[in-house]
C-alpha cells in the first residue's frame, strides 16, 4: 500500500478520449491511481455518435465505460457551465469538461489550446494526450518508446500535431 497522496481525477474531452482508444490504451489506463472521468456528453460524442457514424474506436470507448477504465461523471455545476459558454465561448461539453475539472479539483486532459487555456484562467491544471501518456510511463504500464510509438501511429493515423507540439510532447515523455 502506498503512503503517496492519490493523484487527482483526470476529465477527459473527446480527443484525448478518441487518442487514448486509437492508441489501445484504454485499458492500460484503468491501472492508474487517478480515476480518468468523462461527461455524458463526451461519451454521447465519442461514442454514441462514432458508433452511428461507423467509427472504429467507438465500441471501445463504450466498453471502456462499461468496465470501468474511464467513468462517466456528470456533475458538472449547470450555472458555471452556462458562464463559461457565455464568457469564453468554448462549445458546451467543452464547458463541461472544464466545469467538471473545477468541481471535482480534477485535471483537464485536452489537446485544445482553447479549453486549456480557459482551464488555465480558472485556475485548473491542464494536461493532454501526452500528460497521460507521462502517466502511464511514470506507473510502469508504458516504456518510453512504447509511448513514442503510440503518439507517432496517432500522428501517422491522422491525428493534426504540429512540430513545437511534438517537440514538447516528446520532452513530457522524456526524450
Amino acid at each position: 500500500m502506498s503512503l503517496l497522496p492519490k493523484p487527482p481525477p483526470i476529465v477527459l474531452d473527446s480527443v484525448v478520449l478518441i487518442n487514448l482508444a486509437s492508441a489501445g490504451l484504454l485499458s492500460a489506463v484503468r491501472d492508474l491511481p487517478e480515476a480518468l472521468l468523462v461527461p455524458p456528453e463526451v461519451l454521447e460524442e465519442t461514442a454514441g455518435a462514432g458508433e452511428r457514424l461507423g467509427y472504429a474506436d467507438a465500441p471501445a470507448i463504450r466498453k471502456a465505460a462499461a468496465e470501468g477504465s474511464i467513468r462517466v461523471a456528470g456533475d458538472a455545476d449547470p450555472r458555471l457551465v452556462r458562464r463559461l459558454m457565455r464568457e469564453t465561448r468554448l462549445r458546451e461539453t467543452d464547458a463541461i469538461v472544464v466545469a467538471l475539472a473545477l468541481k471535482r479539483r480534477a485535471f483537464v486532459g485536452s489537446d485544445d489550446a482553447k479549453i486549456r487555456r480557459v482551464a488555465e484562467l480558472e485556475g485548473v491544471s491542464r494536461g493532454g494526450t501526452g500528460y497521460v501518456l507521462a502517466r502511464l510511463i511514470a506507473e510502469g504500464r508504458l516504456t518510453r518508446e512504447e509511448a513514442r510509438n503510440r503518439l507517432d501511429a496517432l500522428i501517422v493515423g491522422g491525428w493534426y500535431c504540429d512540430v513545437g507540439t511534438y517537440a514538447r510532447l516528446l520532452r513530457e515523455l522524456g526524450f
